[in-house]
Formats: structure tokens, sequence, C-alpha cells
């Protein structure tokens, strides 16, 4: 599972790397929800994608924009312990 998000009007995709995955607990989704809090900005819209959707076309890469979809998130603040886990002192 991906991460995709608007980034200053471009699309842009996010993949978690599996060694940290390992280190968090909960359902896949869970996951990349906490993922998208500690590394997009707060008030970021993204969706989470499977690894099925096909992102392997780079041609015209960077005119790719993002459109909302009903399964659209925000990213939100961290948690003070969150922030004191991943030594950050402040959300992004």
């Amino acid at each position: 599972m991906r991460l995709i998000y608007d980034n200053s009007g471009v699309a842009a995709v996010l993949t978690p790397a599996p060694k940290f995955l390992a280190t968090l607990t909960g359902t896949d989704e869970e996951k990349l929800i906490h993922i998208a809090n500690k590394d997009l900005p707060t008030g970021t819209k993204y969706e989470i994608i499977g690894d099925d959707v096909d992102l392997s076309d780079r041609t015209f890469r960077d005119a790719w924009t993002y459109t909302a979809g009903s399964d659209e998130k925000t990213s939100a603040d961290l948690s003070a312990e969150d922030l004191a886990k991943y030594n950050m002192k402040e959300n992004k």
C-alpha cells in the first residue's frame, strides 16, 4: 500500500519502507494513516492506494494532478508522545 497526495498541485507518491512498517502496530490502513500524519504536512489531503495500482508509466509524471476521491483523508498532528518517539519538535 502507498499514499498518493497533492504536493503543490502535482500528484506525489509516498511508499513506506517495509522495515519501518514492521515496527508499527495496527492494520495496514492504520499504519499508513500514522505515516501520513508523521511525514506529510498537517492538513495535507491524501489517499491510500493499493500495490495493484500501476504507477510504472512515468511519461509526463510531472503533469499528473491529484484529484480527490471518495476515500480522501487529511493528515493530522502527531501526539506529543509520537513526536518524542521520532525526535521531532513539531509537526510538519
